[in-house]
């Protein structure tokens, strides 16, 4: 009888072992994931900082290193993506600087140099978007989205005690890559097109008579294309060989 009911003892051992060693490995994986997050989220910020002090940037952007693990990243010195995320972002010169509602650029083929004093990005593209509420400040009239990828604006206008509501509209165009200009623009009013003043006119064309400058968009990008939507004005913009630091 103590045979047999001694017998099952070492196989209970075993298992108890097994679930040890299951429980330990575990614990390890959860360790090492844990030890990536926090090495990401720290290089994070210290990217973010990088970004803003390099890019003089008016406020610091929210940066994440992409893929996993992360750590074999910083062992291999080769970052696939990085996304930089810069709302409300001011770019331009003199008095018609442009606040960016958006910007998010993505970075890839990042590698530290200097002992990580900086970094290069092979390529850079990003996205942003100029609303509507910004283009009116800027322009002094209340801008809006017109059919067929145009914007609008609409003005009253006295000519000899007569006032007429006007409409313009213009198609957005980005000459040289570095700032926002209107092309292509069409007046209305409410008297018609016969018959319209060319003092009423000319006030109305005004309105798009002057470039919003982009100059020192972030890493040196330059406008590639655009987009007019009721959202606003979305720009695509890249650069290559981009040294941060």
């Amino acid at each position: 009888m103590n045979d047999y009911a001694t017998a099952p003892l070492p196989r209970r051992r075993t298992r108890r072992r097994g679930r040890g060693l299951l429980i330990a490995l575990l614990v390890l994986v959860l360790l090492l994931i844990a030890a990536d997050r926090i090495g990401v989220l720290f290089a994070d910020r210290a990217i973010a900082d990088r970004v803003q002090s390099s890019q003089d940037l008016n406020r610091k952007p929210d940066v994440h290193i992409n893929g996993f693990p992360f750590l074999t990243q910083v062992a291999n010195n080769d970052y696939r993506k990085i996304t930089v995320d810069a709302n409300r972002l001011t770019v331009g010169q003199n008095d018609k600087r442009v606040t960016l509602d958006t910007l998010v650029a993505t970075l890839t083929g990042v590698r530290a140099v200097d002992n990580y004093s900086a970094a290069t990005a092979q390529h850079v593209s990003a996205t942003a978007r100029v609303g509507y509420p910004q283009l009116s400040q800027l322009l002094g009239v209340p801008i809006s989205y017109a059919s067929g990828g145009r914007v609008q604006a609409s003005r009253s206008v006295t000519v000899l005690g007569r006032t007429l509501t006007g409409t313009v509209s213009a198609v957005v165009t980005v000459p040289g890559g570095d700032a926002l200009a209107f092309t292509d623009v069409r007046v209305g009013t409410d008297a018609g097109s016969l018959g319209v003043p060319q003092a009423v006119t000319s006030q109305l064309t005004d309105v798009f008579s002057q470039q919003l400058s982009l100059a020192g968009l972030p890493f040196g990008m330059r406008v590639r294309d655009l987009d007019v939507s009721r959202a606003g004005v979305t720009i695509t913009a890249t650069a290559e060989g981009v040294r941060l630091g």
